[in-house]
């Protein structure tokens, strides 16, 4: 079965080369559909270099499980080692943000992924690409809770 995924990249180490690399081993693993513009963001939690992130939308045979591995495989053939803190630099980070309309829950993984409401840095480039797509879980279109954030941030700012 032939299921559509996101996948959010992200880098603060060399970024334009590794999102470029990430995003060509990725185009090789998984059928492209669409990738997102390249988008700054300032480091969250720690001390250090700006980050470039983007989100590609694909389409892939693989299972759930086998996507995950293919990722986390990805991230080692690029040097990644696994970080002791949760908040740091990164040579390269991928996230799979939706396996088709699934909500999955699996050895510490799950989509869709909980970072997609937390952080612009991964709403912004999924809204570009996939603005239509609902969210499996709130009903929302990527848009529409992109929408909801920037209000909700305006009202922040006006109290």
């Amino acid at each position: 079965m032939t299921n559509e995924i996101t996948i959010s990249l992200g880098s603060n180490v060399n970024p334009n080369d590794n999102l470029e690399r990430a995003g060509d081993l990725i185009i090789n693993k998984f059928n492209l559909i669409k990738s997102s513009k390249i988008y700054s963001s300032k480091s969250e939690g720690f001390v250090g270099e700006d980050f470039l992130n983007q989100v590609i939308h694909c389409y892939t045979d693989l299972t759930f499980e086998n996507v995950i591995k293919a990722l986390k495989d990805i991230e080692a053939i690029m040097g990644r080692k696994k970080e002791k803190k949760k908040f740091s630099d990164r040579l390269i980070d991928l996230d799979l943000l939706t396996f088709g309309e699934e909500v999955i829950k699996k050895n510490n993984q799950e989509v869709p992924h909980k970072d997609i409401e937390k952080y612009s840095f991964v709403l912004v480039p999924l809204a570009e690409i996939c603005p239509k797509k609902i969210h499996p879980i709130n009903g929302l279109t990527f848009k529409e809770m992109l929408i909801e954030k920037n209000n909700f941030y305006k009202e922040v700012k006006e109290t």
